[in-house]
């Protein structure tokens, strides 16, 4: 399968399966297109397999947390490295924010992809809540950028990862 098949794939499968969520008032396929629009905005284009891969991470990024699809379900679909990836950004067990972000950023860490998604998921959540006027969401996420920021700097290694990191410090 090509890679612009690999993606529309993808994106079928979490628009289907994210069918009935919101982000806001729009269809969550807004976010998911957003994260992927970020990620195309730095040049990662469907032009090679690890591109690819980081783009289908993308449209799938929220999919086991948000969704009923099981890990299985993924790996039988997507293979064990995107499961992997995708499992990386999904929030782990806590009894609140804090403790489930940290759930995640442990496994975060441990894959450069991971890192490149979750950068650029921040980075289309913080423009939504900047175009939204969302101050609530916005102290939010600004509240949260010291530890991201520690968490991820420490561990990621390539130039994509660094350019939006910086990117991200701007919004913030």
């Amino acid at each position: 399968m090509n890679y612009k098949d690999q993606l529309y794939n993808a994106r079928k499968f979490a628009i289907e399966k994210h069918n009935r969520q919101h982000y806001g008032i729009y269809p969550y396929e807004i976010h998911l297109g957003n994260v992927v629009s970020v990620l195309m905005r730095f040049s990662i284009l469907p032009t090679n397999q690890e591109n690819t891969d980081i783009l289908i991470s993308a449209w799938l990024h929220d999919i086991l947390e948000d969704t009923t699809v099981s890990i299985e379900e993924l790996e039988k679909r997507f293979g064990k490295k995107i499961t992997e990836i995708v499992y990386s950004l999904t929030d782990g067990d806590g009894k609140n924010r804090e403790e489930r972000k940290d759930n995640m950023y442990n496994k975060l860490i441990h894959n450069q992809i991971s890192i490149i998604v979750k950068l650029a998921d921040r980075i289309a959540n913080v423009e939504f809540c900047l175009i939204q006027n969302n101050k609530k969401l916005y102290d939010m996420y600004q509240k949260e950028q010291p530890k991201l920021q520690q968490i991820v700097s420490s561990k990621m290694n390539t130039e994509i990862a660094n350019s939006l990191l910086i990117y991200l410090k701007t919004l913030l």
